[in-house]
């Protein structure tokens, strides 16, 4: 699946966010409904589940730099162009906000190729 790399920032929860963001990192990963903020809200079509891994080394607490792609290989994967902001739910709660920067080569290279 496209991976693409993006920067998250998490709300605190004095600004209803979570008390507290996910750890983003092993396993399961953290995946939620995810919006960008150009298309209206409830979706028209439907709202897809975004995953999002954080990078560690890279990453603050409330601010992440991760790899982030779409649960199911039916998502609309041709809408994460860099530059594209968005917001990540729980529930109807907004709990975070990302914008995608480019193409995770890293996280692309790791991908399975097609079986024989």
């Amino acid at each position: 699946m496209l991976s693409k790399r993006a920067i998250v920032e998490w709300i605190a929860k004095d600004q209803g966010g979570r008390a507290k963001p996910p750890l983003g990192i092993g396993m399961p990963p953290y995946a939620t409904v995810m919006r960008f903020t150009d298309e209206p809200w409830p979706p028209i079509n439907g709202a897809w589940s975004l995953v999002v891994v954080k990078n560690e080394q890279a990453s603050t607490e409330y601010r992440w730099i991760a790899s982030v792609h779409f649960l199911v290989q039916q998502a609309p994967h041709s809408s994460l162009i860099e530059g594209r902001a968005f917001e990540l739910y729980e529930g109807d709660q907004c709990v975070a906000r990302g914008t995608i920067t480019e193409e995770d080569k890293y996280t692309e290279s790791k991908q399975p190729g097609p079986s024989p």
